[in-house]
């Protein structure tokens, strides 16, 4: 079975700000590489880093600068299906932009992979992640929590070495 052997998704993120964050950022782009190592039939240990790009909102009220930062986080994987899958993940978030600091990153989520022919797969998973931590470049709309929460969805091809 496919779901039992170790594979890495690579493929694009997209990030939906929610609640204080959603104040200073609109959308925010990145992409990932994600390992999952099988344990057990129904456990996997996973390793997920990339990178992302939050883009500051810019208007006559505020200029915000964009977050970019290399999100790397280690988590478990569940099957609850054959296809279908919850996990939780933790890690930090490095910074890529100056008066930025590394935040405590962590996002639980589900996701389903779909056959595309032979052993090609796709992996659609969405998550909530939170990025745990103050910013000095955070403007004052968001200073009443030091999480920045979004949705996070992720579209990967999966390489399998079966």
């Amino acid at each position: 079975m496919a779901q039992h052997a170790p594979n890495i998704g690579i493929g694009p993120e997209l990030g939906l700000p929610s609640g204080n964050f959603a104040n200073v950022s609109g959308v925010g782009l990145g992409a990932s590489l994600k390992i999952d190592v099988p344990v057990s039939a129904n456990f996997a240990l996973t390793l997920h880093g990339g990178f992302m790009n939050f883009f500051g909102k810019h208007n006559y009220l505020q200029n915000v600068k964009d977050f970019t930062y290399l999100p790397v986080k280690a988590g478990l994987k569940y099957q609850l299906s054959e296809s279908f899958y919850a996990e939780g993940q933790i890690g930090a978030g490095f910074p890529l932009n100056d008066g930025q600091k590394t935040l405590l990153v962590w996002a639980p989520g589900f996701g389903n992979v779909f056959k595309i022919s032979g052993k090609n797969r796709l992996d659609l998973g969405i998550r909530y992640e939170g990025w745990t931590g103050k910013n000095d470049q955070v403007v004052v709309l968001s200073q009443s929590s030091n999480t920045k929460g979004f949705l996070g969805i992720r579209f990967a091809y999966l390489f399998n070495f079966n």
